[in-house]
């Protein structure tokens, strides 16, 4: 039996549960490495062994090894554990860039497909298509029970920020732009149910976005909630998703498209994969203002979403 191995280097704080999955989902779904013997090897702390844990993989299926603080300090001694895996693997899969280097220190010669932002795009959404038709789909209860777990009610507009990398995103001007949608909403329709943004306690300005709430008396818009790393589990209770930066979005923005969810993003970045978005709604920049101003067309005009 072909054995093949998964290499994921830690790609941020947040991101590795997201490119996890993804290697999960396409060592079930890939026809071409559907009957091998996977294994993964992960770079990592206690929350890698936990994400693979959530995900499915049994403690014999992967190997933790420490996160190395950088390639070039690596010593002989730390390589030896992975380059015995590697060698005894006839193919070596690469998530990220790290790993992809790793290999290439150990002078790897099986591996034979490097996922990054350039080539990653078409994969990635094929496989992520295919796991959400799998997957049980979220009923109405479930939806209920997450979004009162917020303490929020069914009419509130409910905004996730997405990113694989959340410590890239800007949480305050996130935030800003969750402020002028909601006063252009009330300004029309004064009793009209709030905007809240849906963020990770780790993300980019978080205490800046939350100081941001305290001084304009609307500490309850901001929502944090670490399973948005995970957004398979999270956005079926979202009304519509925002990303600031296409370009640091990653596979959470396909995880949005494979729900139907609607996504603002600005024009102004767009990697390949917003090409491909079926259900874009475009701002004409990344300024609050502009951002507010397209989630506020679509909350006027809200299109449904399929999950």
């Amino acid at each position: 039996m072909t054995r093949t191995l998964h290499v994921i280097d830690q790609p941020g704080p947040v991101a590795q549960a997201a490119v996890l999955k993804l290697s999960i989902d396409s060592a079930r779904l890939d026809p071409a490495t559907q009957t091998d013997q996977h294994a993964w090897l992960l770079f990592g702390g206690q929350p890698t062994r936990d994400a693979a844990r959530t995900l499915g993989l049994r403690d014999e299926q992967f190997r933790l090894m420490p996160k190395p603080v950088g390639l070039h300090k690596l010593i002989p001694a730390a390589l030896a554990k992975p380059k015995q895996r590697m060698a005894q693997a006839h193919r070596v899969v690469c998530w990220t860039e790290g790993a992809t280097q790793i290999a290439s220190l150990l002078g790897c010669a099986q591996v034979v497909r490097q996922i990054n932002h350039a080539t990653r795009c078409p994969f990635a959404q094929h496989i992520i298509t295919q796991a959400h038709q799998d997957a049980d789909r979220p009923t109405p209860i479930d939806r209920d029970a997450q979004r009162k777990q917020w303490g929020v009610e069914e009419d509130t507009i409910v905004v996730a920020l997405l990113g694989d990398r959340f410590d890239q995103i800007d949480t305050s001007a996130a935030m800003m732009a969750m402020a002028l949608t909601q006063e252009a909403l009330h300004a029309v329709q004064p009793d009209r149910a709030d905007v809240r943004l849906l963020c990770h306690p780790l993300a980019k300005c978080r205490a800046d976005a939350a100081e941001l709430c305290r001084l304009l008396s609307v500490d309850h818009l901001l929502i944090q909630d670490e399973a948005i790393a995970m957004p398979w589990s999270m956005l079926h209770a979202c009304d519509v998703a925002l990303t600031p930066m296409p370009s640091e979005a990653g596979l959470s923005m396909l995880w949005a498209q494979a729900m139907g969810l609607p996504v603002i993003t600005p024009v102004n970045d767009r990697p390949p994969m917003i090409e491909s978005l079926e259900h874009a709604v475009p701002a004409r920049s990344s300024k609050p203002r502009d951002l507010a101003d397209a989630l506020t067309q679509w909350a006027r005009t809200p299109a449904p979403t399929v999950c």
